[in-house]
């Protein structure tokens, strides 16, 4: 944040270098207080068998995306931890938060407080077991294929005091589980369903159950004005602990011999649970070498100009259509026709039938929490790894820059020889 464009006129005041000093004193103490990184042996990346050219150039890259922290883990060690123009701090995991609420849910189920991940969400708010509400159950909110009317940006949700109601009171508008759609509201129930399975709001329960143990002390979830934690987004924890979470979904639900989660809830969760949403599971998502192909469709046009989206910005969009296109080329040549990140969501925020069309190749590479901004908890089976990259929405770069989509090719040449790492980055994420 020190580095945030809004302080540029702040750093010109007589003190400023004293006062950041200070703050970054407070922020170790902060950080010794709350065991941040507690418990976590050191290792060296030559010990790790990683690349030191290519860990070097990951860490250029990375500070150059206006990466506030990146964390990597081999087996469970710690072989570096590195923070860009500040010290640790607790950062805001945006939808990445969305991962770790799908872990509370599976380890009510192993409790046997939740009976399967089948279970009707009528089985907590009766008011849904009626009519076409009777049909969706916790796969279908895990899933995004609820149904539920949402907004592709969630941000009319922040008007409701109360998340939970707001989902409950939304329409179902398509046969539950027949199609793919990303739910932020649908995705809110989840604290709802917690507190009745478990008798404990959603950040006490994980706190009891699952950070507390992990040695994870330091940490903020947001809630609603009605007190509910959040569910779409809102935990806010240091990079270096959010990494623990990652190694428990590494070690099939385990850490340090505890086991905190069944092998199969892991499974479940990393695996394609939905043909149209085949990069992800049940709130967590499949990471890629290669980007996705997304093409715009003239449906996406059509909704928007009916809901008073701008003509004339429509018609800059016309030669799309139809036109397949890696994701990073796809999101740049409309954002250069709209004038701006912003106007694309604004495009975006008025459309809710339709979806962009795209087509991954290539088999995962691991898997992922991710969120707006560049959040991203990576998970490397196959190479043991997990990765925490954050950043800090400060305007220091652009929307664009701040996505890092060159990460995963990254983190992969650091694993394999010089003359095979490869040039094109990029990794599955969904509009």
């Amino acid at each position: 944040m020190l580095k945030a464009k809004a302080l540029e006129p702040v750093r010109k005041l007589p003190g400023y270098d004293a006062l950041v000093e200070q703050a970054r004193q407070n922020a170790r103490k902060a950080r010794l207080d709350g065991g941040v990184a507690s418990g976590l042996t050191k290792i060296s990346p030559r010990a790790a068998g990683l690349s030191e050219p290519a860990l070097a150039a990951l860490l250029k890259a990375a500070e150059e995306a206006g990466t506030s922290a990146l964390v990597l883990m081999y087996r469970g060690d710690l072989v570096g931890e590195w923070h860009f123009g500040g010290e640790s701090h607790r950062t805001e995991s945006m939808s990445a938060t969305k991962s770790v609420v799908a872990m509370a849910i599976g380890m009510l189920i192993d409790e046997g407080r939740i009976p399967s991940v089948d279970t009707p969400v009528s089985t907590w708010f009766p008011e849904w077991k009626d009519g076409i509400k009777s049909q969706v159950t916790l796969r279908h909110i895990l899933n995004h294929t609820s149904g539920l009317a949402a907004e592709r940006s969630g941000m009319g949700i922040y008007d409701a005091r109360d998340f939970v109601r707001y989902a409950l009171d939304a329409e179902v508008v398509d046969p539950p589980g027949s199609r793919f759609f990303y739910s932020n509201i649908a995705v809110n129930l989840l604290p709802g369903i917690v507190e009745r399975a478990s008798g404990e709001k959603l950040d006490a329960y994980l706190q009891r159950k699952l950070f507390e143990p992990l040695g994870i002390m330091d940490f903020r979830w947001d809630k609603d004005p009605s007190g509910n934690p959040v569910g779409m987004a809102g935990l806010q924890i240091h990079p270096v602990d959010f990494a623990k979470l990652g190694q428990v979904m590494l070690q099939q639900g385990t850490y340090r011999a505890q086991r905190f989660l069944s092998q199969t809830w892991v499974q479940q969760c990393t695996t394609s649970s939905h043909p149209e949403g085949s990069a992800s599971g049940l709130l967590w998502w499949h990471i890629y070498e290669k980007s996705p192909a997304m093409t715009l469709v003239q449906p996406m046009l059509d909704e928007a100009r009916e809901k008073g989206y701008s003509s004339e910005k429509l018609a800059k969009l016309k030669d799309l259509v139809g036109h397949p296109m890696p994701q990073e080329a796809f999101a740049a040549a409309i954002i250069q026709r709209l004038g701006s990140n912003e106007e694309l969501s604004a495009f975006e925020a008025k459309v809710v039938r339709a979806q962009y069309e795209w087509k991954q190749e290539g088999e995962p590479v691991g898997f992922a929490a991710m969120g707006a901004g560049g959040q991203k908890l990576l998970v490397f089976p196959k190479h043991q790894l997990v990765v925490v990259r954050m950043a800090d929405m400060d305007e220091r770069v652009s929307h664009q820059a701040m996505a890092f989509k060159a990460l995963v090719p990254l983190v992969l040449d650091m694993v394999r020889p010089a003359n095979a790492r490869m040039k094109e980055p990029g990794m599955a994420e969904m509009p």
